[in-house]
């Protein structure tokens, strides 16, 4: 089994995005996760709680309509 990447290999990532929102807290990963009936995989849970792309090509896990994010 891979290790989840660590915060800053995360933050690697994501300066490459431009617009990137405070991450998703433990407690807001664990809600979307209940919400949707899914688990983020450890790498994605690990890059969102680095920091929240934005923008039209990303889904709003904070504040996105329910039913959009369904689809």
């Amino acid at each position: 089994m891979v290790a989840p990447p660590s915060s800053e290999a995360a933050r690697v990532w994501q300066r490459r995005l431009r617009d990137v929102a405070s991450g998703l807290t433990e407690r807001e990963l664990d809600a979307v996760e209940a919400r949707f009936g899914f688990r983020f995989a450890a790498d994605h849970r690990a890059f969102l709680a680095a920091g929240l792309p934005t923008g039209p090509s990303w889904p709003d896990w904070r504040y996105g309509d329910p039913e959009r994010l369904r689809e």
